[in-house]
């Protein structure tokens, strides 16, 4: 059996000397733990708006925004709760991020008609997109925004981060709504602005100077319908701004309006903006694949047969596997929901609203997994289903509650933002590429004040081994990207979701086992694993952060430190090679989040490292990377 975990671990600290901080002070935006805890004392342990207890994870605010030359000092802070921070709205959650920054000025450079952006979800593409059209509007380009999203709930997202942007949206339930006084513009679904009513009257609308965002432009593609009342409803918009977190390849089924395709098929994008720079740059969150085999036996026609999730199969077989082990009454899926379970209580000491989500492929069995985690937890999880006419309403309460698991079936797989998730469980069936990324795109939002990898259990087929192991290479890899700006062409893996075969009878499935890890490419086995679960526990660490305990063990062995462990197992070296590719990736990691934190572009904070007496990275041998990463993780710690 082949199970797999993947992920990009942060450094672990060895003991060795670090270069002293800079004499001057430098201008940061974060308070450091010296300054909170005078914010702390300073509001009797109470939030300074609302006098509610603080908890765990409280907010260290600026009562002048940073964005307004607010500094960052204890005379300028105050200790708010969560809840208040975000109701007061400040801007600095706003300020543009540095991607945003770029592909804007590449827009007005060349303000073609139809703009086409992919981000990685979590990146801020919603608002980059909003404060492009109020720019517009400023200027005086445009006079009406028309937003197009792929589902109800986005609507009302869309329009609520509009009003933070500075410009109103009326998310359209009915044709008055179109064209409301008062508002910059509306947002509409794609089965609206497609056809009927809605089409005719966006149509008409945008004979006046009009931008059209749409969102997840690939939804367009659903029906060749759509495509083409897409296409009328926006035919006079000035901008047509195409956003989406996937890049997909050309479907002559279903034509998407407005987007055109290079020599392989693939769509043309104007700016990308990947996962791997958005966790380098501190947008977006880590996260980790924790893949589990286990053995199914199925019968087909009369045939019985049996086969492990990780072997090599035929589509057909691999459909069998799955229906099998995803059935709630076979111990496959009890025994992931219960891992998953146990991550999240680990990971709740330190967030303690950190929420969980079960991604289904039937309703039934979502009701059923929801059964699962009630008798795991003892707390009644959310079940969110397409049936429900109270879905909407299901996501906002989970969104703004502190309840444990979400269970749904395809609707929170995108575009919803619920910031808190941070373990999932992908128990469906569908092994596309672009819906395993908007899985993936829930847990990856980051807060303020958070530092921790989001982690997500996964059925340890090919199909999505290949999805975890191209998002992984795009960490692994960022460091070349950037110095080259070029990213190496991947060909999707053209996996469909296989049909049920009435006559294939589930039988039996055995538990979800774990059988080792690759983290950046490297192998970590379970006994590795299960020492540094050990490890964590006899020093009162969670065992969440074991994936980066192990890999930070296995350094520090190659660096000739002993680790005192309960158990001793041998590691196998790491060629030099390897352990400095890994250790570049996690130094660029470690600038990005510090870069970040400081309020200082990239390529200044590379110019003020040199400055503190680090050579150039690109020439730095393992020894000097490794002063580096000591370096920068206690200057993480300061700030």
């Amino acid at each position: 059996m082949s199970g797999y975990l993947l992920a990009n671990a942060g450094p672990i600290e060895t003991g060795r000397s670090v270069t002293e901080p800079p004499s001057e002070p430098i201008d940061r935006r974060r308070f450091n733990t010296s300054e909170r805890v005078a914010l702390y004392l300073a509001a009797d342990g109470h939030c300074s708006r609302c006098g509610d207890p603080l908890e765990p994870g409280w907010h260290g605010d600026h009562v002048t925004p940073y964005s307004a030359g607010g500094p960052t000092d204890v005379i300028n802070g105050q200790a708010l709760c969560p809840e208040c921070n975000l109701k007061k709205g400040n801007t600095v959650a706003n300020d543009a991020r540095e991607w945003q920054t770029h592909a804007r000025d590449l827009f007005l450079s060349q303000p073609k008609r139809d703009f086409m952006v992919a981000a990685t979800p979590g990146a801020g593409k919603t608002w980059f997109s909003l404060a492009l059209a109020k720019l517009l509007i400023e200027e005086g380009t445009v006079q009406r925004i028309a937003v197009v999203v792929p589902t109800d709930a986005l609507r009302q997202q869309w329009a609520d981060v509009a009003e933070q942007v500075g410009i109103s949206l009326m998310p359209v339930s009915c044709p008055d709504d179109y064209e409301k006084d008062g508002y910059h513009g509306c947002v509409v679904t794609y089965a609206q602005a497609a056809r009927g009513v809605g089409a005719q009257l966006l149509r008409r609308i945008t004979r006046r100077p009009t931008i059209a965002i749409l969102d997840e432009i690939h939804h367009a593609g659903e029906s060749r319908a759509w495509g083409d009342g897409l296409t009328d409803a926006l035919e006079h918009a000035v901008h047509r701004i195409a956003l989406t977190g996937t890049p997909w390849r050309k479907d002559s089924t279903s034509p998407i309006p407005f987007v055109t395709y290079d020599a392989n098929g693939k769509v043309k994008v104007d700016y990308a903006y990947e996962y791997g720079t958005a966790v380098s740059d501190g947008v977006c969150r880590r996260i980790e694949f924790h893949a589990y085999d286990g053995e199914a036996k199925w019968a087909d026609c009369g045939k019985i047969s049996s086969s492990a999730l990780g072997s090599n199969l035929a589509e057909i077989d691999v459909s069998a596997v799955l229906d099998t082990v995803l059935q709630p009454n076979q111990p496959w899926m009890p025994a992931l929901l219960a891992q998953a379970d146990r991550a999240l209580d680990e990971l709740r000491i330190e967030v303690p609203d950190a929420g969980g989500l079960v991604v289904a492929h039937e309703m039934y069995h979502a009701r059923a997994y929801a059964e699962i985690l009630k008798h795991v937890t003892g707390q009644e999880p959310t079940i969110v289903l397409s049936d429900d006419p109270d879905a909407k309403g299901h996501i906002e309460r989970f969104r703004d509650s502190t309840s444990k698991w979400l269970v749904a079936v395809r609707m929170v797989s995108e575009g919803v933002d619920i910031k808190r998730l941070a373990v999932g469980v992908y128990a469906t069936k569908i092994r596309t590429p672009l819906f395993f990324r908007q899985v993936v795109g829930r847990f990856v939002r980051v807060r303020k004040d958070e530092e921790f990898n989001a982690r997500l259990y996964i059925p340890a087929v090919p199909a999505l081994m290949d999805h975890a192991r191209e998002i992984e290479e795009e960490l692994r890899h960022q460091l070349a990207v950037e110095f080259e700006r070029e990213r190496k062409a991947r060909e999707d893996a053209g996996y469909g979701q296989g049909a049920f075969d009435f006559e294939r009878q589930p039988l039996s499935a055995t538990e979800a086992t774990f059988d080792r890890a690759i983290l950046n490419g490297d192998e970590v086995t379970p006994e590795e694993v299960d020492r540094a679960v050990a490890w964590c526990r006899s020093n009162g660490i969670p065992a969440t952060y074991a994936t980066n305990v192990a890999r930070g063990h296995r350094s520090m062995e190659q660096n000739g430190v002993e680790v005192i462990s309960p158990e001793a197992v041998p590691v196998v070296a790491i060629p030099r090679h390897r352990r400095e590719r890994m250790l570049r990736g996690e130094v660029d990691t470690l600038a990005g989040k510090v870069a970040y934190r400081m309020g200082m572009p990239k390529k200044d904070f590379n110019y003020w490292l040199r400055k503190e007496g680090f050579p150039p990275r690109a020439k730095a041998t393992i020894e000097d990377l490794e002063r580096i990463q000591q370096f920068l993780v206690k200057r993480l710690g300061e700030l």
